[in-house]
């Protein structure tokens, strides 16, 4: 991932695999078909087998008649194939199976009970407790607790004395699932179950209920002989917020026990009171605190979960006479907190050297602002290599070029005369110097294009584009590169040039489209296209027309863009008459580009390129009505949610989403979007995108129930777009699920989401993506590609000819690209 620079367009290579997809012959369902029928049971059992092979649609009749089979062999192996392709009818199918005599049959019955859950099935399976079998009750106990059905409860709970230890778990494991507060009082009678793994599962549950009627009991298990249970206990603690435990806890903060320490560090973290975040000062620059790195420590990291509570100690921490390595994490803690009111603390604490200077500016980069940058910029020369990488950190972070300081520029080219320093910092310099937005740091980065050394030949252009029009006179230098003989260099030149050049610039570069030398027209194209964003002329539109008339392949994507770009009538006449042409490639490009243009003439454009034949076409014109459509859109958009297409579905979606949150109508979202939150045959990425769809339009659907289960899909996009929306005006049973997710999903980042919601982005970019396939070195023209975008949408198609995708409003922030789910 990198962050997207404001302006019109970004370019970058990102290995994307392609999905394989297994090839089946045309006479294979026949031959299924007709071998389910055999009267030889091998026959049928080697068929069903292959049930599994076959897609969902067409394998659906047969899986449900091999259900049937009189052979018990023929239908386990149908009830899996019913599992692996989501035939939902089965669960109704199973149910019989529940009073088989065979084992095997009745377990899977809860099997598939489990994997395609039914609220209909919830009292059979319920009864399925009693079996005699414990590999059936743990199964049935598994089934209820993928039902969140509130009516499973009574009958788990009658059951937590069950005989067989697997059996226990598996039912306390399910009423953690189903999150009913009636389950807390009975398994606070567990808390001392004769079983020490059981007794480990009824702490996680009662943490994961987050019931503070809980912690007393929980309290006990901190005496527990058995260290895996007071470890589970401590996070059970933290989860329920649980404020009288600090004391108890408080010893373990130090424990021998590298396992309980960091447990207990860790709830203190999560309860996050004063007294809490006392007993967490008191560990820092000590034991697994004591290094005075850079690093996160467990110590440091709970003080940061503990939050804002955590600011006034740790300045309070800064402001004494402690150890430099308390004083580094102190400073650590503020700046992960972004806490700006402690600025001047660590500068103080820096001053009296209290605080080493590498972590004071370590800190400052994400504390510092305005007021701290002359500090910062102190040290952009120093001698030491650590210090002058923080100090470039630092001031990369506070710089903004989109707010011009010129008070950086000299200290900057001051630094770059330094004969000690290496390229990369060399190259890393040059980029600050493009931060600064300062016009006339343009000057020395113009010079340094000229460097014999790529890497900070490189950065100097990447820079140039960074301070934008200020940098206009530079423009020249960027026009030269773009007939060097290293093609990354020429592409990174025309981005910047899109960036930077004006009018003049514009008229040079169509001049050399003129000419007869060799040339890569694709790159002066990219740079046409930024250029006539902010300088339109209608001579240059005549000009590109005519040349898209004559153009073929990759230059025609590139022309198109350009022309889109400018709002201007004779460059929308001749969009409309491209969307027109018999070529595919030449509409699907048009569809994209209408977002850039004014909805009176693209709004009726993309209506009718959504009904295209191809589904490349109707996947962009559905993107695009999300930036152009109305409320009349979202029902033509609607059914399209559930297209053949997978793309056409998933961009759908998300179009919905923006138009409500444009409109702000949170209900045109909920109506459009709920209904496929929590269908199973829906894909995984068209699920996502109706999450974030809601989640941008501050819209939820009834209850909350299906964006919680959503928060334990097995697609990271799904469980990310989920905890999004459950930030939305969340409940206690949402805070519940959010702060389990932050605990315990295997996702860094659908963690980070459950913890904190992230800001939709409120102003728009232009964003240019080549996408390079994994194991090879070129992009790969009308190659699948999934982008996420910074607001947690994400677009769907095929690369251009280009092997490029252009998306005119993304909005700002980062950008993406994602493997699509399998």
């Amino acid at each position: 991932m990198r962050r997207v620079a404001l302006g019109w367009s970004l370019a970058f290579a990102v290995g994307l695999a392609g999905s394989a997809q297994a090839l089946t012959w045309p006479d294979v369902p026949e031959r299924i078909e007709k071998n389910l029928s055999s009267t030889d049971p091998g026959t049928r059992r080697a068929a069903a087998v292959e049930l599994a092979t076959l897609g969902e649609v067409r394998a659906a009749p047969l899986v449900l008649k091999a259900l049937t089979d009189p052979d018990l062999e023929v239908r386990i192996a149908a009830a899996d194939a019913a599992i692996r392709l989501n035939v939902r009818d089965a669960t109704q199918a199973v149910i019989p199976w529940l009073g088989d005599r065979e084992t095997r049959l009745r377990q899977k019955a809860c099997d598939v009970a489990r994997a395609m859950p039914d609220d209909r099935v919830v009292p059979q399976i319920a009864r399925a407790l009693g079996d005699n079998e414990p590999l059936v009750r743990s199964a049935a106990a598994e089934a209820l607790a993928m039902s969140i059905s509130p009516e499973a409860v009574p009958a788990l709970l009658g059951k937590l004395d069950d005989q067989a230890v697997p059996v226990r778990i598996a039912i306390v494991r399910a009423l953690a699932r189903i999150g009913d507060k009636r389950a807390v009082v009975p398994l606070v009678g567990k808390v001392q179950d004769s079983v020490s793994d059981v007794r480990r599962e009824v702490a996680r549950a009662l943490g994961d209920l987050g019931d503070t009627r809980a912690s007393q009991a929980v309290l006990l298990q901190l005496r527990d002989n058995m260290p895996e249970v007071r470890v589970d206990a401590l996070a059970a603690l933290g989860r329920l917020h649980a404020a009288d435990a600090v004391d108890a806890i408080a010893p373990l903060a130090t424990d021998r026990s590298p396992a309980l320490r960091q447990a207990a560090i860790g709830a203190l973290g999560r309860i996050g009171t004063p007294e809490a975040v006392r007993v967490l000062a008191s560990t820092l620059g000590s034991g697994d605190d004591a290094g005075g790195a850079l690093e996160s420590t467990p110590a440091r990291e709970a003080l940061v979960i503990a939050g804002p509570a955590a600011i006034a100690a740790m300045r309070d921490l800064l402001s004494s006479p402690v150890s430099q390595a308390t004083a580094t994490s102190a400073a650590w803690v503020l700046g992960q907190l972004h806490a700006t009111t402690a600025a001047n603390a660590i500068v103080a604490a820096m001053r009296r050297g209290t605080l080493p200077v590498a972590p004071a500016l370590h800190a400052l980069a994400l504390a510092g602002g305005n007021d701290t940058l002359p500090v910062v910029l102190e040290f952009i020369g120093d001698p030491n290599p650590t210090t002058r990488a923080e100090a470039a950190r630092a001031a990369g972070i506070i710089l903004d070029p989109t707010k011009p300081d010129g008070r950086a520029v000299e200290p900057i080219e001051a630094a770059l005369r330094d004969a000690r320093l290496t390229t990369d910092e060399r190259a890393v310099l040059a980029g600050l110097l493009g931060r600064t937005g300062a016009p006339r740091a343009a000057f020395t980065l113009a010079s340094l294009t000229k460097s014999h050394d790529a890497a900070l030949k490189l950065a100097a252009v990447d820079a140039l584009g960074s301070i934008g029009t200020g940098a206009a006179p530079q423009s020249a230098a960027l026009i030269e590169l773009l007939a060097d003989t290293d093609a990354p260099l020429r592409l990174r030149a025309a981005i910047a040039l899109g960036l930077i050049g004006d009018a003049t610039a514009r008229d040079a570069l169509l001049a050399r489209l003129d000419t007869s030398e060799e040339l890569d027209r694709a790159a002066v194209l990219t740079a046409l296209a930024g250029i006539l964003a902010r300088e339109p002329s209608d001579p240059a539109v005549a000009k590109l027309s005519a040349a898209l008339d004559l153009s073929v392949g990759p230059e025609r994507d590139a022309i198109l863009v350009a022309l889109g770009l400018v709002q201007s009538p004779s460059a929308a006449s001749t969009l409309t008459r491209a969307a027109k042409s018999q070529d595919a490639d030449d509409r699907r490009t048009v569809a994209t580009l209408l977002a850039g243009q004014p909805p009176l003439v693209a709004l009726p454009l993309a209506m009718t390129l959504l009904g295209d034949t191809d589904a490349g076409v109707r996947a962009a014109a559905a993107w695009s009505l999300g930036t152009l459509g109305d409320a009349a859109s979202v029902s033509k958009l609607a059914p399209f949610v559930r297209d053949p297409s997978v793309d056409v579905a998933i961009d759908a979606a998300g179009a919905i989403g923006r138009i409500a949150a444009r409109l702000q109508k949170p209900s045109l979202a909920s109506t459009s979007l709920c209904s496929v939150v929590d269908d199973v045959h829906a894909p995984a990425d068209v699920r996502a995108n109706a999450l974030s769809g809601l989640a941008i339009a501050k819209s939820r659907c009834d209850g909350g129930t299906k964006e919680r289960k959503a928060l334990e899909d097995s697609s990271e996009l799904v469980r990310l777009a989920a905890a999004s929306v459950l930030h939305i005006a969340p409940t206690a049973d949402d805070v519940r699920v959010l702060e389990r997710c932050a605990a315990i999903d295997r996702s860094a980042l659908v963690g980070k989401r459950c913890r904190t919601a992230e800001a939709v982005p409120t102003t728009t970019q232009s964003v240019l993506v080549y996408v390079v396939p994994d194991g090879q070195s070129t992009p790969a023209p009308h190659g699948p590609f999934l982008l996420m975008l910074a607001d947690s949408l994400v677009c769907a198609g095929t690369t251009d000819r280009r092997g490029a995708v252009f998306e005119p409003r993304a909005p700002a922030g980062d950008v993406m690209l994602r493997r699509r789910s399998q």
